[in-house]
């Protein structure tokens, strides 16, 4: 299994917020955006309002196991930014997949 790429700059976060295009759901929002590279770089922003650092990086955690679960199932050469929104808290792991999945599918990004 590959390592996921990361965006980790503030500019690289704006660039997608300005210029990318944007699904929602319940539970999640995401931003997808196309870059000039041949991979996706993922970006998982979480507010203080959603907790406590454990209560943020469990969250955060769980997004990018379920992001992995169908990355290799994307197009590449896009930046994609998930937000979480403060009923993630309460939904399972298995809602959090599928409803990411869905917003993917929504987007255009899944292969088949």
């Amino acid at each position: 299994m590959t390592k996921t790429t990361s965006l980790k700059k503030n500019c690289e976060f704006q660039h997608v917020f300005q210029m990318g295009k944007t699904k929602g759901s319940g539970i999640l929002v995401v931003f997808v955006a196309p870059n000039e590279l041949n991979v996706n770089r993922l970006g998982i922003p979480v507010s203080k309002k959603m907790g406590k650092a454990v209560r943020r990086n469990l969250l955060r955690r769980r997004i990018k196991e379920a992001f992995r679960a169908f990355e290799q199932n994307l197009v590449g050469g896009h930046d994609i930014v998930i937000l979480p929104k403060p009923d993630l808290a309460t939904a399972s792991f298995a809602e959090t997949k599928k409803t990411l999945m869905y917003l993917m599918k929504r987007h255009g990004i899944v292969n088949g």
